[in-house]
């Protein structure tokens, strides 16, 4: 590389091949033009900006109990937003088909009892050779269809919320319940609550949907061309409601909405983090990747490429950086040997200048 030694004079600066990346100072030029340089510091945070994120909850963490019938609510045992155990019961609530449906277990429950005992009379009466064998055959069968009967039975009056002492007391005493209790499936708090003691309820109602304990989610749609360098699984720091935590990305859209040129990011709210879902504020994000920080004022533009000037035993070279992030004044590079020297932080016009450009 071609060295080139500068007069003092201001109009002689204009003067040189536009392809120079290393100048040669002498000591005057150097004091003159008050040049001041300062070492790049070792990054392990890259920021990698600020974005609006918002807190939800897993699909996982939420129960939701509705109703395969329309029913009315007899007594409501529960208000919004109350914590509530597995078991608890919720509400009880009543309706046509709920009592059709009882009236129609007990008729196969009583049917399948005839059968149970016309087959046993059967079989006995078989092996004495009394009746053919092929009626004992035929009322084995009917027996089965009766059992098959039961279980969709037992089935569909556990879809209907009802418990095992209900389908038990129904099917061997043949008592009827006028009304169901509806309980909790899990520990947690009721988010949603759509049930009031009298008003009748459609199979399409969510009546209560109860929000467990657990990791929650962080997400935010980030500029794709700040994405460039994320992946899933890959370790980051967050900054949110006067919290400061490490996490992991769960998910990265693997599409850009064409809207808006964002991809979705997901990521993980670790356990002790005490932040509520619905939550909606501004974030910082950093990458745990090392870098260099180096003031802005440090670093100009040349021919579509950034460039920083390193000091060097006769003057400065021109050294070309790759901008990763930044923040307010600072910019985060690369970390490269060629910029473990000592960093212009002044008089960067008159060093650009003589790469040929006359605009910081």
């Amino acid at each position: 590389m071609k060295n080139i030694i500068y007069p003092i004079t201001i109009l002689s600066l204009f003067i040189y091949s536009l392809q120079a990346q290393e100048i040669t100072l002498t000591k005057e030029q150097f004091n003159n033009w008050q040049i001041k340089t300062a070492k790049s510091v070792d990054a392990t945070q890259l920021p990698l900006g600020q974005f609006v994120v918002e807190v939800s909850t897993p699909p996982s963490l939420l129960s939701t109990i509705s109703l395969p019938f329309e029913a009315n609510v007899k007594k409501l045992s529960v208000a919004n937003y109350q914590e509530v155990k597995k078991g608890q019961v919720l509400a009880e609530v009543t309706g046509t088909q709920w009592i059709e449906t009882q009236q129609k277990a007990i008729s196969d429950a009583i049917e399948l009892r005839h059968h149970t005992h016309l087959a046993q009379r059967k079989e006995m009466l078989c092996k004495e050779n009394i009746i053919p064998k092929k009626e004992c055959t035929a009322a084995n069968a009917e027996l089965e269809a009766d059992k098959i009967k039961i279980v969709a039975s037992k089935a569909l009056l556990q879809s209907y919320g009802a418990d095992k002492e209900t389908i038990d007391a129904l099917l061997q005493k043949f008592i009827l319940s006028p009304t169901i209790a509806l309980t909790s499936p899990v520990d947690g708090h009721i988010i949603t609550l759509n049930a009031s003691a009298g008003k009748s309820t459609s199979t399409t109602d969510a009546l209560f949907i109860i929000q467990q304990e657990g990791e929650l989610w962080l997400e935010s749609d980030i500029e794709a061309t700040r994405t460039t360098n994320l992946k899933e699984r890959q370790k980051v720091n967050i900054s949110l409601a006067n919290q400061n935590f490490d996490t992991t990305i769960l998910q990265l859209s693997p599409t850009v909405n064409p809207r808006n040129q964002t991809r979705h990011v997901r990521f993980l709210v670790p356990k002790g983090v005490k932040l509520l879902a619905g939550l909606r504020s501004s974030a910082t994000i950093t990458q745990s990747i090392p870098s260099l920080k180096i003031a802005k004022t440090s670093i100009i533009n040349h021919q579509s490429d950034s460039i920083v000037f390193v000091k060097t035993e006769k003057g400065f070279n021109a050294i070309k950086v790759e901008i990763l992030g930044e923040e307010s004044g600072y910019y985060f590079v690369s970390k490269t040997p060629q910029l473990d020297g000592e960093i212009a932080t002044s008089s960067i016009a008159i060093l650009k200048n003589l790469l040929g450009e006359e605009d910081e």
